[in-house]
């Protein structure tokens, strides 16, 4: 015991920050300590190590929870007496296919119900639809997420006439039934109906909601379109800020406050795999907002943002699409310490097809793993007081509100559509990502590293087309309900007319299309909406096509130089290389002579080789086997695996090496070489 309590008072002293870094420049063998740091790409630099001098200056780290700046948060108790919601978005093929999972689901853990029109599966067309998919379901204990894209009014109509009819009273409903035309147009390029008239009904449904529905929001925000597309979490940022004033400025122009308007716009954002960049991200996004709405005259509580995080599309893969399941609690780990109010896990099939039961229940009980086994809900603001996390949240809120700033003075985000500013921004990043995925400066574990060619696809059933049968044979139109809404909607009384036909059986496509007018809608550039694995699943997809149709896949021989461990590292990383463009990779036996080199090609039969073993066995070998495999075929290929010397290189090319492949070599423009060298068809 008493040595114990010696050791107790025992203390050590604590090194500078000039100290460590001496020893960092010691393990670094000379080179500077700057040589740790990195940027990210939000042109960010990350510094190895935070200091208490690093936050000094920043004067949100002294706020406490649920204060204006809310930093840490809009709540003062964070997540303790009120968890974020568990908002799993359901898709189906019909209603009351629909109705079974959303009740499934509700029983094992899911808190809120999520639609998303235009991924729902099939078209909401009528009351009937609206009472088969909400039969036997209490709408006063759980909250609504409907993302009803360009515009809410047809689907709020309905849902306010099939309330009408079982007497469920307006006010019992909670959540959010937004609309994003601004979001729908930077993803599509293009609107149907003019912005102007979509703002008219936002606005007019954000009044109807504040004397009906006072627990709905009824704008949606979503800086999707632009992660999707490639951006960084700046341009997410400060894109979805710039939509966010747009919607206030429409709604002003049109009688509203900005106490009344601020507080209906619901935020919704993905959350990538950068960790700590996603935590800071939304932590930024609180103070960018409460500066915002202060700008414009907000009261306090009217500057609390609101926010749902998805985690994130882009990040996905199809080929081993079970390590989704890894890259999706991280992402949503960052989401639930950033402090989302709502989350959406994607199912670890998301890019392959619609979820079934069980990537539903995986996804669903990684937020609920989060909640009751990892107790992350028990402390608020958890990366509160973090150097790191509260330096990059500061620069994430100042490079945001910048480029926030300079779209406003190109005025507005529908301006900086128009002229392309927007577009040039993400596919500048999203050309940086390209490139890194392409070179393997990014890893994608399963994808363009650690490829695993014998995994069984996972298997989707084909989706019938009732779907589209039943958008066909609700297509015919009431000419006469058509016009009755016209009428009304002249009168500036769209939700209030709306809701009147709905209740008369009038349809959403009538609604719609009493909405569009003759005039020309804005048209844009859309932002292409991709994932970062693609490239090499494309390369995947051309290989199993090619092995399908001839029997092999395009295939690349090895021809190891000397002992294993002469040759081995050189041979797996050419393997890997090779691998995720989902080709095969012959090795050989560790070959002592340029003689048994070129007799064992000649015998394989191939039309690509790479030579692979230590720099020092390549000095006499290489040039003898170029030169030999050369003369016995002028048709193959012959590469060196490693960088070498300017000098030997030249020397190696002069004898008959076509090229040299080392961890600085772009892998996907390389597979792409040898894949139409071998006559593989890439567009398959």
């Amino acid at each position: 015991m008493s040595d114990i309590s010696a050791m107790k008072q025992q203390s050590f002293p604590i090194p500078s920050l000039e100290e460590w870094k001496q020893e960092v420049e010691k393990s670094l063998k000379g080179k500077p300590f700057e040589k740790l740091y990195s940027t990210t790409y939000e042109n960010i630099t990350i510094k190895p190590i935070y200091t208490r001098q690093d936050i000094e200056s920043l004067a949100h780290v002294e706020q406490y929870p649920g204060f204006p700046g809310y930093v840490r948060g809009t709540k003062p108790n964070g997540y303790i007496r009120e968890p974020w919601k568990v908002s799993q978005e359901i898709s189906a093929s019909s209603p009351t296919e629909w109705n079974e999972i959303v009740k499934h689901d509700l029983e094992r853990g899911q808190t809120e119900i999520h639609i998303v029109l235009e991924r729902l599966g099939f078209p909401v067309t009528s009351v009937d639809d609206i009472e088969a998919m909400f039969s036997g379901i209490s709408l006063d204990k759980y909250s609504l997420r409907i993302d009803a894209g360009v515009q809410s009014l047809s689907f709020l109509a309905l849902l306010a006439a099939y309330l009408q009819k079982q007497q469920i009273p307006f006010d019992s409903v909670r959540g959010t039934i937004g609309m994003d035309p601004v979001g729908a147009l930077a993803e599509k390029g293009q609107l149907s109906t003019p912005l102007a008239a979509l703002y008219d009904v936002m606005a007019d449904v954000t009044k109807w909601a504040k004397e009906n529905m006072q627990g709905v929001k009824t704008v949606i925000v979503r800086g999707e379109p632009y992660h999707n597309g490639g951006a960084n979490t700046v341009q997410e940022l400060a894109f979805a800020f710039a939509t966010a004033v747009e919607y206030i400025r429409a709604c002003l122009d049109r009688g509203l406050v900005i106490d009344a308007i601020a507080p209906q716009i619901h935020f919704s954002f993905a959350i990538g795999s950068n960790f700590f960049m996603e935590i800071a991200k939304l932590r930024a996004a609180r103070l960018v907002w409460s500066n915002i709405v202060q700008a414009f005259g907000g009261s306090e509580s009217s500057q609390k943002i609101a926010m749902h995080a998805r985690t994130s599309y882009f990040t996905k893969t199809v080929y081993d699409p079970y390590v989704n399941m890894l890259r999706a609690t991280v992402e949503a780990f960052a989401a639930t310490i950033g402090g989302a109010d709502s989350l959406h896990v994607s199912p670890f099939d998301e890019a392959i097809g619609r979820a079934d039961e069980f990537s539903r229940r995986i996804a669903r009980n990684t937020q609920l793993i989060l909640l009751e086994e990892a107790h992350i809900a028990n402390v608020i603001d958890p990366a509160g007081g973090s150097y790191y996390v509260e330096t990059l949240t500061a620069q994430v809120a100042e490079e945001a509100w910048k480029l926030f700033q300079q779209i406003e003075e190109k005025g507005g985000i529908v301006k900086a559509l128009q002229d392309g500013f927007v577009q040039a921004e993400v596919e500048n990043v999203a050309e940086q990502r390209k490139n890194n995925v392409k070179k393997r400066k990014e890893k994608i574990v399963g994808t363009n590293f650690y490829a695993n060619l014998a995994e069984a696809p996972v298997q989707k059933a084909s989706e019938n087309n009732e779907n589209d049968e039943k958008q066909l044979s609700s297509s015919a139109l009431n000419e006469e309900n058509v016009a009755q809404l016209q009428a009304g909607f002249g009168e500036k009384r769209w939700i209030e007319t709306a809701i009147f036909m709905a209740v008369r059986r009038a349809t959403a496509q009538e609604i719609e299309a009493a909405l569009k007018a003759d005039e020309a809608s804005v048209s844009v550039k859309p932002i292409k909406q991709w994932r970062l694995a693609e490239p090499f699943e494309q390369l995947r997809k051309a290989s199993e096509a090619h092995l399908e149709k001839h029997g092999a896949r395009p295939t690349v021989h090895l021809i190891n130089i000397g002992s294993i461990p002469n040759y081995k590292a050189r041979a797996d990383f050419i393997t890997g290389f090779f691998e995720a463009g989902g080709m095969a990779v012959v090795k050989s036996e560790g070959i002592h002579t340029a003689e048994k080199a070129v007799s064992e090609a000649i015998n394989a039969n191939g039309t690509h080789y790479i030579i692979c073993g230590s720099d020092e066995s390549y000095t006499d070998i290489v040039p003898a086997i170029a030169k030999a495999l050369k003369q016995a075929n002028s048709n193959v290929k012959l590469y060196v695996a490693g960088k070498q010397a300017p000098d030997v290189e030249q020397s190696f090319v002069q004898a008959g090496v076509d090229g040299f492949i080392h961890i600085g070599s772009n892998c996907y423009e390389t597979i792409v070489s040898f894949m139409k060298e071998m006559g593989v068809d890439l567009n398959e």
